[in-house]
């Protein structure tokens, strides 16, 4: 994909936005810390991230739910949905909703298996957790994990993404999310190419799943 006339890339790679986020990471966490990746868009960045931060690294996986194709929150690990405040279903969508939620608690599984294996989340008991994602078009799914991380002790979490709409981090704020991204985007479709790296997801997702069974 190509990206829009004049649009040139935010990073050059995906290892080197995960390098710049360790960089200000190490000014705002204090040991000892843990980068979660939200598999599979987070993982590389944050292996680079960890890397640079020469602190833990694992991979929390979670799944947006859907009605109709349209986006109306996220579940992490096996920890309650998150659901946007601004949908209101109606009492004949009930059931349709607790479909959406049980499909991606079966996703869930599967992603699991592939990213993890066998193996829980390693405890984050009184650690700073640092949950990261790459190009985000909306906060479902990190809010999700925050709340796996607070089910786990953490003494702090730290959300960060590489790139993330205004709307987004309005969103982080207003949860008093403790967010940190360098590039906000105005335009809520985000930007074409964040990162300069093919953009081949197939091949992404592969990458990503290399990454996570290496640190498991």
């Amino acid at each position: 994909m190509n990206a829009r006339a004049g649009q040139e890339p935010l990073y050059p790679t995906r290892s080197a936005a995960g390098a710049a986020l360790g960089g200000l990471l190490y000014q705002r966490i204090r040991p000892p810390a843990c980068v979660w990746a939200v598999a599979p868009s987070g993982v590389e960045i944050a292996a680079a991230a960890a890397d640079a931060l020469k602190c833990r690294f694992d991979v929390v996986v979670s799944a947006h739910v859907r009605i109709d194709d349209e986006v109306v929150g996220a579940l992490a690990e096996d920890a309650d949905a998150v659901i946007d405040p601004a949908f209101s279903p109606k009492f004949s969508m009930l059931d349709a909703v607790e479909e959406a939620i049980d499909r991606s608690r079966r996703a869930i599984k599967q992603e699991r298996l592939l990213f993890r294996g066998q193996r829980p989340l390693r405890d984050v008991t009184d650690a700073t957790v640092v949950i990261l994602d790459g190009h985000v078009l909306d906060p479902w799914k990190l809010i999700a994990a925050t709340q796996v991380a607070h089910a786990m002790n953490a003494n702090h979490i730290v959300v960060a993404a590489a790139a993330a709409t205004h709307p987004v981090q309005e969103r982080m704020l207003a949860r008093r999310l403790d967010f940190l991204c360098p590039s906000i985007l105005m335009d809520p479709k985000g930007h074409e190419m964040p990162f300069g790296d093919p953009q081949d997801p197939n091949a992404e997702r592969l990458r990503s799943i290399v990454v996570a069974r290496q640190a498991a």
